[in-house]
């Protein structure tokens, strides 16, 4: 295999590799559908067509990473690094083809209701679906994994309610002044999910709350498409009917071009 590697990228996934000095990375996770490594203190990652297209990766159309990061072949994690604002991986790099937009749509909110999944039951989540700084004690950095799942619930709030265009100031500085309580991977989603960036699902869910949508959303991870909808839904209950995204259009994150 030789080559430089198409990839698609997020904007600001883009922005952060080409800002991002020359040098060796540290690798947090590699797998054969996914690597993350640490990229100044944000996460990047590098997934396959099979893997969750989040919104800080670079995003291969290859069904499989094996041989690019070259697991199997040596001992140790794989050599990754950054050179002239492109990531390389065991020699080759990466060439962005494509730009893609991560923004959040309006959460179409007509006949929702909140109904956390079975899931999330063990978590301490509000009845009227606010949540406040009180809430992060039981939630950030909150069960197992690359991204426990109370920060993924976390995440599906945070990124739904900036689509709505109703951001809480309050409770984004006090989930940005303790992110490091977190993994660097799920601190970096939660990072994406304040500015309103979101995985495709979550999008697709966000346009139309459908059951093919929301079994799409939950096929997620082990339990992360839980957390994201569980977040969401919380979300949309936590804010009043007349408080419609469309009355306040210039406080709605645009969609990038």
């Amino acid at each position: 295999m030789s080559g430089p590697l198409p990839v698609a990228a997020p904007q600001r996934a883009r922005r952060r590799l080409l800002t991002a000095a020359d040098g060796p990375r540290q690798v947090l996770h590699a797998s054969s559908s996914a690597i993350y490594v640490d990229l100044d203190g944000w996460c990047l990652g590098l997934v396959s067509a099979t893997a969750t297209r989040v919104p800080c990766a670079l995003w291969s159309a290859l069904p499989d990473l094996t041989e690019v990061i070259g697991l199997g072949q040596h001992r140790g994690a794989p050599h990754v690094e950054v050179r002239g604002g492109t990531l390389v991986l065991g020699g080759r790099q990466t060439r962005i083809g494509r730009v893609v937009d991560v923004t959040a749509p309006a959460p179409r909110r007509a006949g929702q209701t909140l109904a956390p999944h079975p899931a999330t039951s063990g978590l301490a989540l509000p009845a009227d679906g606010r949540l406040v700084p009180a809430h992060l004690d039981a939630l950030l950095g909150r069960g197992p994994g690359l991204t426990p799942l109370g920060d993924d619930v976390l995440a599906g709030w945070l990124a739904t309610r900036a689509a709505a265009g109703r951001p809480d100031p309050v409770l984004a500085s006090a989930v940005r002044r303790r992110l490091g309580v977190t993994t660097l991977l799920s601190a970096t989603l939660l990072d994406c999910a304040l500015r309103g960036e979101v995985l495709p699902q979550l999008a697709d869910w966000l346009t139309s709350p459908s059951n093919g949508a929301t079994d799409a959303l939950l096929a997620v991870g082990a339990t992360s498409g839980a957390g994201l909808l569980t977040g969401a839904r919380l979300a949309l209950a936590s804010m009043p009917d007349q408080d419609s995204p469309h009355d306040h259009p210039a406080d709605r994150p645009g969609r990038a071009a």
